[in-house]
């Protein structure tokens, strides 16, 4: 059964899934399968190694179609990597922003990752 996609009327969907490794362990061929799907389809794809004990990777996905991302979830968990927590949300323009230059704007709603010269990212959940 395909899904009609369910896009935001600007911007992008954006998820994080902060993922443990299953107890059976994980399928490597299988999860660098679903991240190469989801790169050929579009959408960007950023993952990266935790420190902590909460999670051991980080996978936060951007794309238009909100189904789309929903089934890049699945497809980790079907690999043996279990979301142990995860946030959705949208880009967007705040209203501070909303004189800014068309360009400035456009690189709000639809940046381009990783931002060049940056080999990290911090994670702050609102």
């Amino acid at each position: 059964m395909e899904l009609e996609p369910v896009v935001p009327s600007s911007g992008l969907g954006v998820i994080h899934l902060f993922c443990k490794v299953s107890e059976a362990g994980v399928d490597s061929a299988s999860a660098l399968s679903s991240v190469k799907s989801m790169v050929e389809d579009g959408y960007q794809v950023l993952s990266a190694a935790l420190l902590g004990h909460k999670a051991d990777v980080c996978f936060m996905a951007m794309g238009s179609d909100l189904w789309r991302l929903r089934l890049f979830q699945t497809e980790l968990a079907q690999s043996g990597l279990r979301a142990h927590s995860s946030y959705v949300s949208l880009t967007e323009v705040s209203e501070y922003a909303a004189g800014m230059p068309e360009e400035r704007l456009n690189q709000r709603l639809y940046p381009k990752l990783p931002p060049q010269g940056k080999s990290a990212f911090c994670f702050y959940p609102m």
